[in-house]
């Protein structure tokens, strides 16, 4: 009686080993293929963050691209308005001369003087109307290029709320439900949940 009750005991005994090595079998195998989402999580999140940071400086590159053209369109213009400006300068400097020192050896008929001095007096006023012309476009071109740096193509610097977005936390992964435990190459989906508001 005593050795049947201890077969049993040892059938039963033998049985719950099994049962519990079984469980121990699979909280191996839970345990691993936990470990191996976790790495895959991070291995994910940081192929995200080295794309999202490749994009916010492609983009920061491509608005420097833009704010260069426009001071490149605007540095023409002052290039050629600064080239009517010394002209124009030198021009007036000549007239001056004309004026204070004359230009004849020997005086012409008064008639002629009239209408050479009447000419350069002309000459005189639309210089000075080109100088300022050229002056004011110049400035214009400058404070129109410094509207469309300050208000169209400002750098697009990502803020921290952006920038808060772009780190992984394992209490994101955490927060992942069935995907912890997914089973590798089981099922094809493989994508993770991503914040989108800050946390």
């Amino acid at each position: 009686k005593f050795s049947a009750q201890r077969s049993r005991w040892w059938l039963v005994e033998k049985g719950w080993r099994e049962d519990m090595e079984a469980f121990a079998g699979l909280g191996l195998v839970a345990t691993e293929i936990f470990r191996y989402n976790r790495q895959n999580f991070a291995f994910d999140q940081d192929q995200r963050f080295n794309r999202d940071e490749l994009r916010f400086k492609m983009q920061v590159e491509r608005f420097r691209l833009f704010r260069q053209d426009i001071r490149d369109l605007v540095e023409l213009t002052v290039q050629k308005m600064d080239l009517y400006h010394m002209v124009g300068a030198l021009f007036i400097r000549m007239i001056s001369i004309y004026y204070s020192e004359g230009f004849f050896a020997e005086p012409p008929p008064t008639f002629l003087q009239v209408a050479y001095y009447l000419s350069q007096a002309c000459a005189l006023v639309y210089l000075l109307m080109a100088i300022w012309l050229s002056m004011h476009a110049s400035i214009k071109s400058h404070s129109y290029a410094t509207r469309l740096l300050t208000r169209f193509v400002r750098l697009p610097i990502p803020g921290c709320s952006e920038l808060n977005l772009l780190n992984a936390r394992y209490a994101d992964f955490e927060g992942q439900g069935g995907q912890m435990l997914r089973v590798p190459f089981w099922r094809g989906d493989n994508r993770w949940e991503e914040r989108t508001s800050k946390v």
